[in-house]
């Protein structure tokens, strides 16, 4: 028996230590190497300049603009705002925790795949979720989809625990809900895949199991109330098309390719009765909710949304994998590893994240002149407002120039965009304004009277940001 000495006695270690540590450790080093590789280099994006701007707040104004705005990511935002407050907020900062979320996520999915089959299907299962191209971007963003795919792990290992540990596995398992449910409401939609797999594997939990899986979603019941009056934010988000079940395939896997093989070593592992049970149900059963809810209600989804489903393609490809010699499984993973690797080089571009904000910080830097005034513009987009949340990530660069359209500051007006000036107050500062620089995504339409008697003086691409000066001509 293994054991851990001490002065004077030898105390036996823990018998889920002494049977898991070894195999999970690897996955969640891995997971942490791989998200730390490069982490500082992508720029803070638009998601993530909203997320700085609603956590460097005091905290009573974090909370007054939760009642507007963004109270879907609330959860996430109280668990960030002491971090920013003590360690500041560069990058590598914000995006810390969520490379730590997705290495316990690691160590959490060897761990059930360990439980439901083998130390093999559970090693396997983490160290393929460690090198999926969208695991190592979602560890690298100051987002809450980390933390929330972390949730919806520790979930599904507390309900495959309950099947021999049913008191300590279904209590804790309602905290983990209402983590998951608090951090974002769509994490809720992994409940239908938990009811699947207790149906097939063993029905007689089922009331068991909803108790406390209906107690951890009431802490979610006033955000969702919160939401339903917010969800004019989703007016960026068109209804899916009939592309979009075969397009989050892709996203899933990282390319075409890694999900023509992905999906050939999950038809390998259908023949485990544990890990496909949980998997499968966890993979397809919150895509399809997501899916009809947008098509028949509200268009809400985007494939973001879904990250939490990663593990489960991880559990389901290590499950396939187990099913093959050594030699073939190296083989196999190194293949799944290669096959992501574009992406995953891409996603540590500056642009990385789609749009490079920090490159057009570095022109405003060079360029900017006291006096310059600036104009945040989406042609395409259908904002009730301007979006100006490019400046909460680089404000050393946007803060010193003059935003001819703000009326209230995002602060002061308990928003994450401010409120805008009336037509004829902005058409008298651009009017007065000698130079202007257009901050633009969404499209290539400039406004009117931005034009008006000036000459193009710059222009630069930024991934989707498009920074343009407007001077005087003289």
């Amino acid at each position: 028996m293994s054991t851990l000495r001490t002065p004077g006695k030898a105390v036996p270690l823990p018998r889920a230590v002494r049977g898991t540590a070894l195999w999970t450790v690897g996955p969640a080093l891995a997971t942490v190497v791989i998200g730390l590789w490069h982490l500082g280099t992508p720029s803070y994006w638009r998601d993530e300049a909203a997320t700085l701007d609603a956590v460097t707040r005091p905290f009573p104004a974090l909370l007054h603009m939760l009642t507007t705005v963004d109270a879907v990511h609330g959860g996430y935002y109280v668990v960030l705002w002491p971090v920013v407050h003590v360690f500041g907020t560069g990058e590598i900062v914000l995006r810390l925790p969520s490379v730590l979320a997705m290495a316990a996520a690691a160590a959490g999915i060897s761990a059930i795949g360990r439980r439901l089959q083998s130390r093999a299907t559970g090693l396997l299962a983490g160290l393929v979720f460690a090198v999926l191209p969208q695991v190592s971007r979602y560890a690298q963003e100051a987002r809450s989809y980390a933390l929330v795919l972390a949730c919806a792990v520790l979930a599904s290992w507390l309900l495959v625990r309950g099947g021999t540990e049913p008191r300590r596995g279904l209590t804790g398992y309602g905290w983990a809900v209402a983590a998951l449910g608090t951090l974002n409401l769509f994490g809720l939609l992994l409940l239908a895949g938990h009811a699947l797999y207790l149906l097939g594997t063993a029905r007689s939990r089922l009331r068991a199991w909803a108790v406390p899986a209906a107690l951890g979603c009431l802490p979610a019941v006033p955000i969702a109330i919160l939401a339903w009056q917010q969800r004019d934010q989703l007016g960026w988000v068109a209804a899916p098309d009939a592309s979009a079940g075969g397009d989050l395939v892709v996203w899933l896997a990282g390319s075409s390719g890694a999900a023509a093989l992905m999906g050939v070593l999950v038809g390998l592992g259908l023949r485990f009765r544990g890990p496909a049970w949980l998997s499968l149900p966890w993979l397809i059963a919150p895509p399809v909710l997501l899916l009809l809810a947008a098509r028949l209600a509200v268009p809400v989804y985007v494939p973001r949304y879904l990250a939490f489903c990663l593990p489960a393609l991880a559990l389901a490809i290590g499950a396939g994998l187990a099913r093959t010699a050594w030699p073939h499984r190296v083989i196999a993973l190194l293949l799944v590893a290669a096959l992501g690797l574009p992406v995953q080089l891409a996603e540590r571009g500056q642009d990385g994240h789609g749009e490079d904000i920090r490159a057009a910080a570095q022109a405003l830097d060079q360029h900017a002149r006291p006096g310059d005034g600036v104009l945040y513009h989406c042609p395409s987009c259908h904002y009730p407002d301007l979006p100006r949340e490019f400046a909460s990530a680089y404000p050393e660069a946007f803060g010193r120039l003059d935003d001819l359209a703000l009326d209230r500051s995002p602060a002061a007006s308990g928003t994450l965009r401010g409120t805008e000036v009336d037509p004829d107050t902005l058409a008298r500062r651009v009017g007065a304004a000698n130079r202007v620089w257009l901050v633009e995504t969404g499209g290539d339409a400039v406004p009117r009277n931005v034009r008006y008697g000036r000459r193009v003086a710059f222009d630069e691409r930024a991934g989707s940001l498009r920074l343009r000066l407007y001077s005087r001509q003289f």
